[in-house]
């Protein structure tokens, strides 16, 4: 009887030993977990506060950088393009009015004309303005979007049709380079391309292809800054955001050469598509050419 209580005593003891570990062990394992879960608790916030504190600082920093970068904006375009009158190509849209306020802010007088496509003939050509016959053009700009006459309907279309959509605009946007070759040509001036970043079927990105400059910035400091430099000085090339341009704006130029403005006879005061000083006679007020494609 003696072994059998004492055995019996044995397991009560070691069962209840045991109990009572599990018991103290729950109970430092789960104040173990909450610590932990409130240390890493505390180090996410800590950097949620530092991430909201530097964010403010970068909006701070950004907004004196912006500011600054306005105010050399504002000092490097004043006189750019004083006495230099520009043609500008387009509707009375929201990308011509950008336009013509960046060009007028660097002292250029600029003239809007719609560009005219006749279907019968398959010409292009601008729409009569008492100031072309007497206005002489020392560059164009160009906002305007051709559209070609049967895109087809884009919810119905099948492959071939739409096959035959692309090649339609692509032969339209061709002969309106065409025609912008002519009124170059016929002008001797520097052409440049300019859309807002997120314009769709903005001919700015085939121009590059054509050997037009131009930016797809307008409407920002990029923008403003790239149209200038393009038109007052011999700097070429596309310049965006577009994977293909050159880069976002384009250098500084080394110099701004000045109108030719001692010469009495008629000649146009621009450069050539490839930056050459122009000084090629030409009639003053002479209607551009219509092109025949």
């Amino acid at each position: 009887m003696y072994n059998m209580r004492y055995h019996l005593a044995s397991l009560i003891s070691v069962f209840l030993a045991l109990a009572i570990g599990l018991v103290l062990g729950g109970l430092i394992t789960e104040g173990t977990e909450e610590g932990v879960q409130e240390t890493l608790l505390e180090s996410i916030q800590r950097d949620i506060t530092q991430t909201r504190e530097s964010n403010a600082q970068l909006r701070s920093d950004n907004i004196i950088a912006f500011g600054f970068a306005d105010m050399l904006l504002d000092d490097f375009k004043l006189g750019k393009l004083e006495d230099r009158v520009i043609l500008v190509l387009g509707t009375e849209g929201r990308e011509s009015q950008m336009a013509i306020s960046d060009l007028e802010a660097a002292g250029a007088t600029t003239l809007l004309v719609v560009p005219e496509h006749d279907t019968a003939d398959s010409t292009w050509s601008i729409k009569d303005h008492p100031a072309l016959e007497n206005l002489e053009f020392h560059g164009i700009v160009n906002t305007y979007v051709p559209a070609g006459d049967d895109h087809g309907d884009t919810d119905t279309a099948t492959d071939a049709t739409d096959n035959q959509a692309d090649e339609s605009v692509t032969q339209y946007l061709s002969e309106y380079f065409i025609y912008l070759r002519e009124l170059q040509s016929h002008y001797n001036v520097p052409i440049v391309f300019a859309a807002l970043e997120d314009a769709e079927g903005a001919p700015v990105v085939y121009a590059w292809d054509e050997g037009f400059s131009g930016t797809n910035q307008l409407g920002n400091r990029y923008g403003a800054y790239t149209l200038i430099v393009l038109l007052a000085s011999p700097t070429e090339g596309m310049f965006g955001s577009d994977e293909d341009a050159l880069a976002l704006y384009p250098p500084i130029p080394a110099e701004f050469p000045p109108l030719d403005s001692g010469d009495e006879s008629d000649t146009t005061n621009g450069y050539t598509a490839n930056g050459e000083e122009s000084n090629e006679e030409t009639t003053p007020g002479e209607q551009p050419p219509a092109a025949e494609n």
